[in-house]
């Protein structure tokens, strides 16, 4: 079983940044916390101990290399965040992260409209000023020379990662025309567009973007619809689950969603089973813990359909280190809620005990590997749930990632049929922990763990066997796309 616990990115609220006031403070302050995100990497990250990607510590000399000749030329906040930001991408890892305290400002501006990447690859205009030179819809062709998708990687991409993944580019390539200061960067200057198979060409006028517009604008560069966790049975009798989120905290707004959505799923079993089709909803999800997507899979194939799955994962290996140690005694503590699943109990146990063990011996990996539980053991006596006649379909959009895309693994694995668009991907580190960095102005977080052999690849996303290129939060047109897919049987 595999578990991720996503931790909001945010400075302490107890701790008040010092921020810098002059230039060389700045610089002081850059170095000093890109030292301090390194010393983390190699202290806590299972790559800088990781036999089999022998590659990893080359590659993050080189990124810190290039930060800290960044680091020289910062004057600002602006210089700060952008080095910070380019060395967290070079990992090309979305669970090394870096989040900003929200006291300090940082002036945008924009030329009056912002463009997003369609579904096709291609930047339209998403949304605009009333006065803006370019209509919505209105494909960017290039900018001063560059092709609009060179352009994007280079401006957004080389701070952002893992920019070859098509849920990267759509959730990011808005912010292409966001000139948030960068000084590592040119702003476009003189753009071309076609506009109805017609070019026009266009001398961008940057003007201040007011911090109460920013997130409406860059929202509708890359719109995900979050739906209220739940379940729904619509006219044709098709089941529909909602599970916009997995997080793992006992205590969270999702869990108490989540745990009556599941007891319902159970004592609906008997409708599951004759229902037309089941959805499992995902839009929205972008993690959490795996074991929810574990329990879904119990009720709707049976314990035993799961535990027979042919397991060509060899484990998992946890870098054992005091900081490492203390965040799963964290989790140890978390999961002994009287509300906790009995799972997440006895993973949290077993995991914080064995880094603790491989800590003590100076061992710097301790490999976790399935075994049966004694739930697991008795999978074989309870009696499997009736088979569900109709498809069950798995519905992702491009923000699918982490324990969201371990759902999609499992259910796909057991019969589910993907539908709607390509999720995000993940490498094969997981599992984070954060830490404030020395100027407590920013907090990152730094994976604990890699997978071995597992068989999804590392950052390879999971492709549906049925696309929907049709707008993702229009509930009613999503609903009506569902009816028409092959398999799905009709009951009068």
């Amino acid at each position: 079983m595999t578990w991720m616990m996503m931790l909001a990115l945010a400075a302490a609220a107890d701790a008040e940044p010092a921020v810098p006031s002059m230039p060389a403070a700045w610089q002081a302050a850059t170095l000093g916390d890109l030292r301090a995100f390194h010393a983390s990497i190699a202290a806590n990250h299972a790559g800088s101990v990781n036999r089999l990607d022998p590659g990893f510590n080359a590659r993050e000399a080189a990124a810190l290399a290039l930060a800290e000749q960044r680091a020289a030329q910062v004057r600002d906040f602006p210089g700060y965040l952008a080095t910070l930001r380019g060395y967290a991408a070079s990992f090309d890892d979305g669970h090394v992260q870096i989040g900003f305290a929200d006291k300090l400002a940082l002036p945008l501006r924009w030329p009056g409209f912002l463009t997003g990447f369609d579904g096709a690859g291609r930047q339209l205009v998403r949304t605009r000023a009333d006065d803006a030179p370019v209509p919505l819809g209105a494909r960017l062709v290039d900018c001063d020379g560059r092709p609009a998708a060179r352009l994007a990687e280079e401006v957004v991409g080389g701070f952002r990662g893992r920019w070859s993944l098509s849920s990267q580019r759509m959730l990011t390539g808005g912010r292409l025309f966001v000139d948030a200061g960068n000084p590592f960067v040119k702003r476009p200057a003189r753009c071309r567009f076609d506009v109805g198979g017609m070019v026009r060409s266009v001398t961008l006028a940057w003007r201040p973007l007011p911090d109460a517009e920013f997130d409406t604008r860059l929202n509708a560069t890359a719109p995900r619809v979050r739906p209220l966790i739940g379940a729904r049975v619509l006219a044709d009798g098709t089941r529909w689950f909602a599970m916009s989120s997995f997080d793992g905290d006992p205590a969270s707004d999702t869990a108490k969603a989540l745990r009556p959505l599941i007891a319902g799923m159970t004592s609906d079993r008997a409708g599951i089973a004759t229902a037309p089709a089941v959805v499992l909803d995902l839009r929205g999800n972008g993690g959490g813990s795996s074991d929810w997507a574990h329990q879904i899979a119990d009720v709707l194939w049976g314990k035993a359909a799961v535990e027979a799955l042919p397991d060509r994962s060899e484990g998992v290996d946890w870098r054992a280190s005091p900081a490492n140690l203390a965040t799963l005694e964290g989790y140890r503590r978390q999961f002994a809620a009287p509300d906790a699943s009995p799972d997440a109990r006895r993973w949290a146990e077993k995991v914080a005990t064995g880094i603790g063990t491989a800590v003590k011996a100076g061992r710097p990996l301790w490999r976790e590997v399935d075994e049966p539980e004694p739930a697991a053991k008795a999978a074989a006596t309870v009696p499997a749930p009736p088979p569900v006649k109709g498809p069950i379909y798995v519905l992702t959009d491009w923000g699918c990632g982490s324990a969201c895309l371990d759902a999609v693994d499992l259910w796909k694995a057991l019969g589910a049929v993907q539908i709607g668009q390509e999720t995000s991907a993940d490498t094969l580190y997981m599992d984070i922990r954060q830490d404030q960095l020395p100027s407590r102005l920013a907090t990152i977080a730094v994976p604990m763990k890699v997978y071995r052999g597992r068989e999804r690849g590392s950052n390879v996303p999971q492709v549906p066997a049925h696309r929907y290129t049709g707008d993702m939060t229009d509930a009613a047109a999503l609903e009506a796309w569902v009816a028409t897919l092959p398999g799905k049987e009709t009951r009068g």
